[in-house]
């Protein structure tokens, strides 16, 4: 066989050649499934643009009385309907009166920076710089005037002693904060400090 014949028959036989191939290729794919989605397309936006979180949120004003406060957080997360509110945990308010700091810790807050109305629920303590040491469930009301109440049992230690009562109302006045005890108030007075007994008489006084 010549040359020529060997190239004639190569220009037949390699195109069926690479037709079968690809007629193999063809048949040995796999068929696509159109329910097998990647991981992320499932992904919910809206989904996750409600699960949004504040990392160590911090909301400072000023009473209509002029007290300063500062609020600080653990974490927040806003209201998707109301974005001005906010559900913060482990939150700390401190107030610097005119006559001293009080400082409320809670375990959750619930905070409208448009209202600017706060609700403290969980294990919510109050300290005063004038020896107020208090415990209750709830406060709730209003900085824009400084007005938060505890419609519950409260309990602590005061100036004058152990202190329990039904109810409690924290207030401002140009003089500072003002702590006022209703609903069955209870008081085991307990003196701070014991006055030093008077010296003894010299011999010179004696009898």
């Amino acid at each position: 066989m010549d040359r020529t014949r060997i190239v004639a028959a190569l220009r037949i036989v390699l195109p069926l050649i690479a037709l079968g191939l690809l007629s193999s290729l063809f048949l040995l794919a796999r068929t696509v499934d159109p329910d097998d989605a990647l991981p992320y397309a499932t992904f919910d936006v809206s989904e996750r643009a409600r699960d949004q979180q504040l990392t160590k949120p911090r909301v400072a004003g000023v009473t209509s009385a002029g007290t300063p406060y500062r609020l600080t957080s653990d974490a927040a997360r806003p209201d998707p309907e109301r974005p001005q509110r906010l559900s913060a945990d482990r939150t700390f308010l401190v107030l610097d009166g005119a006559a001293g700091r009080a400082a409320v810790r809670a375990d959750g807050t619930i905070v409208d920076t448009g209202d600017r109305t706060v609700t403290m629920e969980g294990d919510v303590r109050l300290g005063t710089a004038d020896g107020y040491d208090l415990r209750t469930q709830r406060m709730e009301g209003s900085l824009e005037r400084l007005d938060l109440r505890a419609p519950g049992r409260v309990e602590g230690d005061g100036p004058l002693g152990r202190l329990r009562a039904g109810a409690m109302r924290l207030t401002e006045t140009p003089r500072g904060q003002r702590l006022l005890f209703t609903d069955g108030v209870e008081l085991l007075y307990l003196p701070l400090s014991t006055p030093p007994l008077p010296p003894p008489p010299s011999a010179s006084e004696r009898p």
